[in-house]
């Protein structure tokens, strides 16, 4: 029985002067394309979206070295399967395309692993996972690691028109081919799927309408559990601490298509606590309570509350006095015995604590003049040091003045400012 090959199939390149898009490693000078061409026998990682050319490229590998090429997939196929591949290429290398690796099984990695250090399998590793964090450190120390991005709707035109003129015998316009590379979102296997469905769908004449329709039926390509998803709510609050409000709404919609509520709201009240903070408080309290309402509405109606929300974070005053105050303060913390609190501060609510620990006694507040005891509160050698430094924003102004005429009630002393080493949060806020 012979089988209707599948249109991207057909349109696969074979050679690296026909792949499309990839022009940051694929051009003459660029380093993948330097070490196809100049035959360099080398295992790679490619990581990236769907359809934008990561298996095409290990068959473009195989043939530009004229060696065989065996497919395996590592969520679905086990250790015999790939032993049997081993197998029938006993006295030649082979280009091993290995999808899915961040499936790979131990037991399948240890079987591979020699075969890698002897050259006889040139693995081409694909993965839509970043291999940094999926992929097992063997495996990617025996390999070069590369980012493939998703393909322009612009260089893909030009290959949905070849594929209508060849294989459908009918003619497609550019705008019906920018209307379907749109469509495809940067993946040519689903654009050339769309194209030949299209075409099984509207035989006679296919017209923009006909496209638009099919495109408002279309479910949104986007898996909540791959890198790509990570990348977008990275992005989202880093357009949130930007205070670039658009963005932020742009990549909020991309995130809510898939469904992720729970991963919006977690990011609008840790940013509103790391990024505006004591800038404008009010707005950390009005943002945790758009975010509580938004998880008991649930979408779609939940959009607009979070939406609200980005956009009062985005325009906010940022600060990020809160978190190097505490930073400043942990670093003192980490060997507390070397800075022992005030004796009249530790715990005495039980019974011989005064004599057993020489508790000493502690001023009521509410006996003192404007209700603050003017007594040591910090650990003698501690005293003076203030890890607090108020952010230049109305409200902080506000707030740090009233911190410095604390400090000078409290130990009757001038108030100086702490020369402290300021911390980048960027690392801490995004592991």
């Amino acid at each position: 029985m012979t089988f209707k090959q599948p249109l991207a199939d057909l349109m696969r390149p074979n050679t690296l002067d026909e792949m499309i898009g990839q022009e940051h490693l694929l051009t003459p000078g660029k380093p993948l394309y330097q070490i196809i061409k100049n035959h360099v026998s080398i295992s790679l990682l490619l990581w990236g979206p769907p359809g934008c050319g990561k298996t095409t490229l290990a068959h473009v590998m195989a043939n530009t070295l004229k060696i065989p090429f065996e497919k395996f997939n590592a969520s679905i196929q086990n250790k015999s399967q790939l032993q049997a591949l081993v197998r029938k290429h006993p006295e030649e290398s082979f280009v091993l395309l290995l999808d899915e690796i961040h499936r790979l099984t131990k037991p399948i990695q240890d079987y591979l692993l020699p075969y890698l250090e002897n050259g006889h399998i040139l693995l081409v590793g694909t993965t839509t996972e970043n291999p940094i964090m999926a992929i097992q450190p063997a495996i990617r120390s025996r390999c070069q690691i590369f980012e493939f991005k998703p393909i322009a709707p612009k260089d893909v035109e030009p290959v949905l028109i070849k594929a209508a003129n060849e294989h459908l015998d009918f003619s497609l316009s550019k705008e019906q081919a920018h209307a379907i590379a749109n469509c495809g979102n940067g993946d040519v296997r689903v654009s050339l799927n769309i194209l030949d469905t299209l075409h099984a769908m509207c035989l006679d004449k296919l017209t923009m309408d006909d496209i638009a329709d099919f495109a408002r039926n279309q479910h949104f390509s986007y898996d909540k559990d791959a890198t790509q998803h990570y990348d977008y709510i990275s992005a989202f609050s880093n357009s949130i601490e930007g205070s670039d409000a658009d963005a932020a709404l742009y990549y909020l919609a991309v995130i809510l298509q898939s469904g992720d509520l729970a991963s919006v709201v977690r990011r609008l009240k840790d940013s509103a606590a790391l990024d505006v903070g004591l800038a404008d408080p009010e707005k950390v309290n009005q943002v945790i309570n758009l975010c509580n309402t938004a998880l008991e509405i649930g979408l779609p109606r939940a959009s607009t509350h979070v939406a609200m929300a980005t956009i009062m974070l985005a325009i906010a005053p940022k600060s990020d006095s809160v978190m190097q105050a505490y930073y400043q303060a942990s670093k003192d913390a980490v060997h507390p015995n070397q800075h022992p609190m005030p004796d009249y501060l530790r715990d005495c609510s039980y019974q011989g604590s005064d004599k057993l620990r020489g508790a000493g006694i502690m001023k009521d507040m509410f006996k003192e003049p404007h209700h603050i005891a003017k007594q040591a509160y910090m650990p003698a050698d501690l005293i003076g040091k203030h890890y607090y430094e108020g952010g230049p924003n109305r409200n902080e102004e506000k707030l740090y003045a009233q911190y410095q005429a604390l400090f000078k009630y409290i130990y009757d002393q001038p108030f100086v400012k702490s020369k402290l080493k300021k911390v980048s949060m960027f690392k801490e806020k995004n592991e």
